[in-house]
């Protein structure tokens, strides 16, 4: 297993400051979900045809891979449906260019209001259509377990829906922790063929899942940890401090460097 963290930690910082930390502190990868304030993948300077190559150049001197460009993809409604193609359509073609093997993106809600197969349908016929276009380009669509979407029974009807390449899940482990708690192999058994990608972070239960520094709050990392080495999981832990939406939260200059000494201890035990 592998490390590697989320922009989404650091919004401020330049990307030279992103590569460089990420090289110092002994990371293998980087989730890209902004940068320098910059969601929006395209309009990266870094992700632009002209300097897709140094951007490379750089990363390969320093050992690093992009593992995933982080959208703001959601296929919940029809408001954003369309917006979310396009861009999810475009982030695929700079992935490509820019050797990023996957993409991520959301379910996001179930409305009340609205059918819930109305919202599976939806949901699925976007991400078919944008795993559709990866195959063609050799990126690999990724739902990420977030929001509504945080259960087998509201991703199982998703997942199963979706022709063509199978299509991936980003377990992130509090949003499952949510529903299922300790008993996160309830979760894990039922979705282990679509899991390529863990977010990794934590959060204190009766406190309203206020989110903590990793190893600090009550999910059972440890015990993650474990039963991702006994399924033999070789892909990425990576840590997703939501600095960016939190901004009362600690710097990453602080959790960064604290999470590989944990994250290294446990995988070593």
């Amino acid at each position: 297993m592998k490390l590697s963290f989320s922009t989404l930690g650091c919004p401020d910082w330049e990307w030279e400051k992103i590569i460089n930390e990420a090289y110092r502190l002994g990371y293998d990868g980087i989730e890209v979900r902004g940068v320098a304030g910059e969601l929006f993948i395209p309009n990266i300077p870094q992700f632009q045809l002209q300097n897709i190559e140094l951007t490379l150049r750089r990363l390969e001197e320093k050992n690093l891979k992009i593992i995933c460009f982080g959208t703001s993809c959601k296929f919940h409604s029809s408001v954003f449906f369309n917006e979310s193609i396009s861009e999810g359509k475009k982030t695929i073609d700079i992935a490509s260019k820019a050797q990023v093997p996957y993409i991520r993106v959301f379910g996001d809600k179930i409305p009340s209001e609205v059918n819930r197969n109305e919202v599976f349908l939806m949901v699925a016929s976007g991400i078919e259509e944008l795993v559709q276009y990866g195959i063609k380009k050799n990126v690999k669509v990724l739902l990420e377990v977030h929001g509504d979407f945080n259960t087998v029974e509201t991703l199982s009807p998703v997942l199963s829906r979706i022709k063509g390449s199978k299509p991936g899940l980003i377990w992130d482990i509090a949003h499952s922790d949510k529903v299922y708690g300790d008993k996160f192999e309830i979760f894990y058994d039922a979705l282990k063929p679509y899991i390529i990608h863990v977010h990794i972070k934590d959060h204190i239960r009766n406190e309203g899942f206020a989110l903590c520094e990793v190893g600090k709050g009550d999910i059972p990392i440890e015990r993650i940890i474990k039963k991702l080495k006994k399924e033999r999981y070789k892909g990425y832990l990576s840590l997703e401090w939501e600095k960016k939406w939190h901004p009362d939260l600690v710097d990453a200059g602080i959790v960064f460097p604290e999470y590989v000494k944990f994250m290294k201890k446990l995988i070593a035990s």
